[in-house]
C-alpha cells in the first residue's frame, strides 16, 4: 500500500509529554503528519485533554501520574468517522485494550508496540512475590495484543526474541524519531571545558537517580542540574538541599529542556532499566556528550553506540565522568560531532521505516480474533462508569 494514503490512529495510554513512552508517540505523529494522508493521535493530556479523554484516577504511589479512562462511544465514532487502514497500540493499558477491541470488532490491522520490560519493572517496584503475580498478567496480555496483532514492533533488537517467542507475528524493529525542537533548534557550540552535568526523566527507581545524585556530591567543582518530576522528587529536592551544586528544575517544556541540554556539556542517563533512552538521542541530537549505563536499549544501535560514552560494568559514575573529562577538548568535540550525525540519521531512518511497516501492516489480513476475553469486559465496563 503506498504510504502517502495511509490512515493511521495511535491509541496511546501514556501522558502526552510526561514519559519516554508517550514523547515518542507525539513525534512520530508529528513527523508522519507529512508522510501519510491522515494522522490521528488518541492520547491522554493534561493540560489539553483529548475529546475521547474520561475521567482519571491517581497511580497509587506516584501522584505525579494518572491512570485515564477512555470514552468508548467518542473513541468507536472517531474510528467510524476516519476508517483507519492501522490502529496502532503501546502495548497492555486500557486505551490501547479498548483501541485493539475496536479494531478486531471492525477487522481493522493493527500494530502493537514492545517498548518497556514490563518484569523488570514490577520487580522494582512490588517485589519478586507480587511481581511474580503481575509480571504473569502482563505477560498474558501481552501475548494476547501480539497474537492478535498483524505487526508488532520494537525499539532495540533485544527485544526482537522476546516479542517473537510471545508469539509476535512480522515483528519489526523500528527507530525513535526526534522532537522538531531537538532538530531544527540552532545548534549551540560544544565548550571546551566540562563544567555542567544534567540529567532529564522521571524521578523513579529504575532510573536509579541516587547514582546521579550521587555524582553530584563527589564533584563540588561541576554544577548539576536536574529537569524531571517523579515519585522520588523529595529525595531530589534533599540532595539539593545538601548539595549547593545540585538544582532541581521540575517537569520542563520541550524548549525548556533543549535549553537545559545546550547550557550542560554531558547528559547523564543512570538508568537501571531503559528499553531505549530518547533523552540520550536527544542530547546526542544537539551535539552533546551522553553516558548512559549497560542497561540503556541505545546502546544496542551500533552506529548510536560510537557516539554514547557507555559505563564499563562495575564503574562509577565518577570514574565514567572522570574518563570522559580526561579526553582533549578536540577528542570529545569529535565524539559529540559523531553523535550529532548519528542522532540526525536515526531521525531520518525511523520516519522512513515506519511509514513502510505501517503500509505493510494496513496490507495484512486481520488476525483471528483473539480476546482477553474477561479483562476486555472489565475495561469496556469501567470505561463506560468514567466517560
Amino acid at each position: 500500500m503506498d504510504t502517502k494514503t495511509l490512515r493511521v490512529l495511535f491509541v496511546v495510554d501514556a501522558i502526552k509529554g510526561r514519559n519516554g513512552v508517550g514523547a515518542y508517540f507525539q513525534d512520530l505523529v508529528s513527523h508522519l503528519e507529512d508522510k501519510v494522508e491522515r494522522v490521528e493521535l488518541v492520547q491522554p493530556c493534561l493540560t489539553d485533554p483529548h475529546p475521547c479523554q474520561g475521567m482519571s484516577m491517581p497511580i497509587p504511589g506516584d501522584p505525579t501520574q494518572r491512570l485515564f479512562f477512555p470514552k468508548v462511544r467518542e473513541l468507536s465514532a472517531l474510528v467510524w468517522e476516519m476508517k483507519p487502514h492501522v490502529i496502532v497500540i503501546p502495548g497492555p493499558g486500557i486505551f490501547s485494550m479498548i483501541g485493539y477491541w475496536i479494531a478486531k470488532k471492525w477487522g481493522i490491522p493493527v500494530c502493537v508496540t514492545f517498548q518497556t520490560d514490563y518484569n523488570r519493572l514490577v520487580e522494582l517496584y512490588w517485589g519478586k512475590r507480587l511481581a511474580r503475580l503481575a509480571g504473569g498478567f502482563l505477560n498474558w496480555v501481552n501475548r494476547t495484543l501480539f497474537q492478535g496483532s498483524e505487526t508488532a514492533a520494537t525499539i532495540c533488537e533485544s527485544m526482537i526474541a522476546q516479542a517473537r517467542a510471545a508469539g509476535a507475528r512480522n515483528p519489526q524493529l523500528v527507530g525513535t524519531p526526534l522532537a522538531r525542537e531537538f532538530v531544527q533548534t540552532p545548534r549551540v557550540p560544544l565548550p571546551d571545558n566540562v563544567s555542567r552535568i544534567c540529567y532529564v526523566g522521571r524521578l523513579a527507581a529504575e532510573k536509579n537517580i541516587d547514582a546521579f545524585l550521587e555524582l553530584a556530591a563527589s564533584r563540588p567543582d561541576l554544577q548539576f542540574e536536574v529537569a524531571g518530576d517523579g515519585p522520588l522528587r523529595t529525595r531530589v529536592e534533599e540532595a539539593c538541599g545538601r548539595c549547593a551544586n545540585l538544582t532541581l528544575l521540575g517537569w520542563c517544556t520541550r524548549e525548556q529542556v533543549v535549553d537545559l541540554i545546550d547550557r550542560s556539556q554531558v547528559l547523564v542517563l543512570p538508568s537501571s532499566v531503559e528499553a531505549f533512552g530518547t533523552v540520550a538521542l536527544e542530547a546526542m541530537a544537539r551535539q552533546r556528550l551522553v553516558i548512559t549505563t549497560p542497561a540503556c536499549g541505545i546502546n544496542e544501535w551500533p552506529a548510536l553506540a560510537k557516539g554514547l560514552w557507555i559505563m564499563e560494568q562495575g564503574e562509577s559514575l565518577t570514574a565514567t565522568l572522570d574518563r570522559l573529562a580526561g579526553l582533549s577538548p578536540q577528542a570529545r568535540q569529535h565524539k559529540a560531532e559523531s553523535a550529532r550525525a548519528a542522532a540526525r540519521a536515526m531521525n531520518h531512518d525511523a520516519i522512513e521505516h515506519w511509514g513502510s511497516v505501517l503500509a505493510h501492516c494496513a496490507s495484512m489480513k486481520p488476525a483471528a480474533s483473539v480476546y482477553p476475553s474477561p479483562t476486555l469486559a472489565l475495561l469496556r465496563r469501567l470505561s463506560s462508569h468514567h466517560a
